[in-house]
């Protein structure tokens, strides 16, 4: 995850008006967008690749038209072989920016508007299956001293049970938990705040963490072996060391235990958009796409329903 002092450098050469706009267009992407430091930092970078490619060719980014955009474009793909995914965030990123422009009225159109997106093949959210999961949260390395190993078990329990993002996890503070460790506020995108909930096995799991844990100063749950916050790529480590002990083949990743914990749920008839507030999503869409991987609540729906599913 981007750090809250990384900050993206504009290009040598800038002209006075694009050292106004790009400050401009951060403060507008962080105050207003309330846009996370990672989506702060793919937006800014790409603008700082478009004026590259502005000053290379000596084209005024106030003056651009199609033209322009599709010859930037054409000159990203032979530069830096960009994806189809990639190349529609990059495009959005412009498309955000001319449109902050017109919002200011220094621009008299959104020259972007009329370029389309290229189009890409949606990927499926990839989960673990019932063993894996299991197997996964059952797994005990016995050579980790015991704070370390109730505390990473209490990691994977937590992931599953809530859904939560790894950003989220690691932000969450032992204020944001109720006094029966069975609900958890977090701050999730765009600081939006909502409620999770805590299943059994993962409270068992967290208060037995929290005895090891003790009354260390920091306010965050989960620590590292020095007593400090536990970083992002501190969990992805944790995970990638359960993999190798394990023997397991499947990448375990903090993400991947997001998709299982939607999968599962639409899967026991869960409703889309009870999954939706759980998860954190502002749109509805972005929680549609695990139906597609909920084929075995689907064809139970199917043969319970249809009279000629089953004899």
């Amino acid at each position: 995850m981007v750090t809250a002092n990384l900050e993206v450098p504009l290009p040598e050469h800038s002209s006075p008006e694009m050292s106004e706009f790009f400050r401009s267009y951060r403060t507008y992407l962080k105050i207003e967008k309330n846009y996370s430091e990672h989506t702060l930092f793919a937006y800014l970078r790409d603008l700082k690749f478009f004026f590259e490619f502005c000053l290379k060719e000596e084209i005024d980014f106030l003056s651009i038209d199609v033209l322009d955009v599709r010859a930037y474009f054409a000159d990203l793909k032979a530069t830096k072989k960009l994806d189809k995914r990639t190349q529609s965030r990059k495009l959005s990123s412009l498309r955000t920016f001319y449109k902050f422009l017109f919002r200011e009225e220094k621009i008299g159109a959104n020259p972007i508007l009329s370029v389309s997106f290229p189009k890409t093949k949606k990927k499926l959210p990839k989960n673990f299956n019932p063993i894996e999961t299991e197997e996964i949260l059952e797994y005990n390395n016995n050579e980790k001293p015991t704070a370390l190993g109730k505390r990473d078990k209490a990691i994977v329990e937590i992931l599953y049970s809530t859904g939560l993002r790894v950003f989220e996890l690691v932000g969450a503070k032992l204020s944001d938990l109720n006094e029966e460790l069975t609900s958890l506020k977090v701050m999730g995108k765009r600081k939006k705040e909502r409620f999770v909930f805590i299943g059994d096995e993962a409270r068992v799991a967290l208060q037995e963490y929290l005895e090891e844990r003790g009354n260390a100063k920091a306010e965050e749950i989960f620590l590292n072996q020095r007593g400090g916050k536990l970083t992002t790529r501190g969990i992805r480590y944790i995970l990638a060391e359960r993999r190798s002990l394990m023997g397991m083949e499947k990448p375990i990743t903090p993400h991947k235990f997001r998709h299982t914990f939607a999968t599962d749920l639409l899967n026991a008839g869960a409703d889309i958009r009870a999954v939706q507030e759980l998860l954190g999503h502002s749109s509805l869409s972005s929680t549609q796409v695990y139906l597609s991987v909920s084929q075995d609540r689907l064809k139970e729906v199917y043969r319970n329903a249809h009279p000629h599913a089953k004899k």
